[in-house]
């Protein structure tokens, strides 16, 4: 059993590393630009393993947005099960999250803006983010309507600041290569509050 299980291990990191790889390939060079034996090279595996775990370039493609989107994907949905306090105290931890955790991600980020860029390329995919932000913006409406009751928010449309926030996180990364230890980032969460409107609090 213990064999099996080890197995099992060594065969998750192995398809791991090949999915770093083509993140990492795929980001620099874009989808067609990228071959399969450069991912292999970088992956440090053969040629053929790819497709042991991958059945076709696009099915490892659509793996290298999909699965790192199930993963950040808690933080943008589980607001208020996350983030616990009054409302501009829930915004202000979940910007804090939100900029630490892309800010590690400037390989992701490229990758979101390829799809975004060309939704005609990659409808799946295209379908896929844009339902990701849907569900932001429902579950951090009442979040925002009730910060705006309260007067800690802007009256504006709760639908327009989020989707402006995510704007925001979609580009930082791309505009700014500084490492994410860089007082930049404290400079873009400051930012990125204002966005809400918390007049008094800034």
């Amino acid at each position: 059993m213990n064999s099996i299980l080890t197995n099992d291990e060594k065969k998750k990191r192995k398809r791991s590393t090949i999915l770093d790889a083509a993140i990492k390939l795929y980001s620099e060079n874009g989808f067609a630009e990228t071959k399969v034996a450069e991912i292999a090279k970088e992956a440090g595996v053969s040629f053929g393993t790819v497709f042991t775990y991958f059945n076709s370039k696009e099915e490892l493609y659509e793996a290298a947005i999909l699965e790192p989107l199930e993963e950040i994907k808690p933080y943008f949905i589980e607001i208020e099960e996350r983030f616990k306090g009054e409302p501009l105290e829930i915004i202000k931890e979940m910007i804090d999250c939100h900029v630490q955790l892309f800010a590690t991600r400037s390989e992701y980020l490229r990758l979101i803006q390829q799809v975004l860029a060309r939704p005609e390329r990659f409808p799946k995919l295209f379908k896929e983010l844009d339902a990701f932000v849907k569900s932001f913006i429902d579950c951090i409406y009442p979040v925002i309507e009730a910060g705006q009751r309260l007067g800690y928010f802007y009256e504006e449309s709760p639908s327009l600041i989020a989707e402006s926030y995510l704007s925001i996180l979609n580009g930082m990364r791309l505009t700014f290569i500084d490492e994410y230890t860089n007082m930049v980032w404290k400079d873009i969460t400051r930012q990125a509050l204002r966005l809400f409107g918390p007049i008094s609090n800034i």
